[in-house]
């Protein structure tokens, strides 16, 4: 199957703005994932929750280079590192338990409600 620079230009400029957000914010990289990943595929794909582990897939690799960039300057604060990554490897774990049970509208909704209430947060 031959592709198109037309076809993968959306996927490229998707990638770009979310490395630039992680390495920017540390945060938003995979809000814009998904959020352009369900606009570029909507309607072509069997289920809808394969958006969130391909943004997770994304934003590994990328997380990764963010960290390293940020301990290189002195900017990575290992006081509570500890007692952070334990429970969020386990809220990983249940979260992506429940992807599958969950309908594609309710995901769609929780998704929804932690933007808005993260931006809410940051804007108060």
């Amino acid at each position: 199957m031959k592709v198109h620079f037309l076809q993968i230009l959306p996927l490229f400029v998707i990638g770009l703005g979310a490395g630039f957000l992680n390495g920017l914010l540390g945060a938003g990289g995979g809000i814009l994932i998904v959020f352009g990943l369900r606009q570029l595929l909507k309607g072509r794909l069997k289920d809808p929750r394969a958006i969130y582990p391909t943004a997770i897939a994304v934003m590994l690799p990328l997380s990764l280079l963010s960290v390293w960039q940020y301990a290189r300057a002195g900017s990575l604060e290992l006081t509570h590192l500890g007692w952070l990554i334990l429970p969020a490897i386990a809220g990983g774990a249940v979260g992506a338990l429940l992807l599958h049970r969950l309908s594609v509208k309710a995901l769609s909704r929780i998704f929804a409600a932690v933007v808005l209430v993260s931006g809410l947060v940051l804007v108060l």
